[in-house]
């Protein structure tokens, strides 16, 4: 059968268009996910300079500071995991006479709420030097962790909360948010 030059002229525009677009839609498979150019760096510096911590690996945390609380008070470190539905606050304090005795006070005073376990208060370690911390479960909901670590002139509180669910890797981003809070590092001197 032969084509009119009338039909050919056509269907050589539709093909060629349709063999245009095939160009143009992405390979099957995976495709590469690029890297940012900027990344967070890994020491988060509280505004204040009163306490630093070094974000955990990955992605799963955003970071921001000045977030604010139920009560309206200033959070100078609110991290979110929307991913596992996790969070962490950290707070300064100064002229805090004792850190285990902060720790303690705070496991008393949450102790009272009903539905709240509350296990005992014990030592921690963190870059800070001096810490004492407890963990507590929130009726069948939640778990959490809360730590006091000297930060230099300055005492950070850390409250981290995540669903009973969640995976393990949270509490280990907890607990390695934990070992590196303390106060923010002397500058590094340039020759």
């Amino acid at each position: 059968m032969r084509i009119s030059s009338a039909l050919a002229a056509p269907l050589a525009l539709a093909l060629g268009a349709f063999a245009a677009q095939a160009r143009l839609v992405r390979p099957l498979g995976r495709t590469p996910r690029l890297q940012p150019k900027l990344e967070a760096p890994r020491l988060w510096v509280d505004p204040r300079e009163a306490f630093a911590l070094e974000r955990p690996e990955g992605e799963r945390w955003s970071f921001s500071a000045g977030a604010r609380g139920p009560d309206g008070e200033e959070l100078p470190l609110l991290a979110l995991s929307a991913e596992t539905g996790a969070q962490v606050i950290v707070q300064a304090a100064a002229r805090v006479p004792s850190v285990r005795g902060l720790a303690q006070a705070l496991a008393e005073k949450l102790g009272d709420q009903e539905g709240l376990h509350i296990e005992d208060v014990e030592r921690l370690g963190a870059r800070g030097g001096e810490a004492y911390g407890f963990w507590f479960t929130v009726a069948s909901e939640a778990r959490g962790r809360v730590a006091v670590v000297r930060a230099g002139d300055h005492v950070a509180l850390m409250i981290a909360s995540w669903p009973l669910g969640a995976p393990t890797s949270v509490s280990d981003d907890v607990a390695s948010m934990i070992e590196s809070l303390g106060p923010v590092p002397e500058p590094v001197k340039g020759y």
